[in-house]
């Protein structure tokens, strides 16, 4: 019983810093948090525009979406969307 408590309040004490410093940043810059939201909005619309061109030209390379898309995209905007198709040819070969 003791250790479940113990857990219980490191999983309260993790959190309560997770959201001090992201309200921190939200205050302070907000604009890196835009632009991290518009470069993982256009990569994932770029990775399912992507993904209908090569289907439709017959090629089997997909990237999808999933978490690690978006965060791949919002953090390195281009550079993570070609890092993307990169690996994705890469392991289709």
């Amino acid at each position: 019983m003791v250790n479940i408590m113990e857990k219980l309040i490191l999983i309260i004490i993790i959190i309560a810093c997770v959201a001090f410093i992201g309200f921190c940043i939200i205050r302070k810059r907000s604009d890196l948090i835009m632009d991290f939201l518009l470069r993982a909005f256009v990569g994932t619309a770029g990775i399912y525009l992507l993904d209908f061109v090569l289907r439709l030209g017959g090629y089997h390379i997909s990237v999808g979406v999933n978490a690690f898309t978006i965060l791949s995209n919002g953090l390195l905007g281009l550079p993570g969307f070609i890092l993307l198709y990169g690996l994705a040819f890469y392991y289709s070969i």
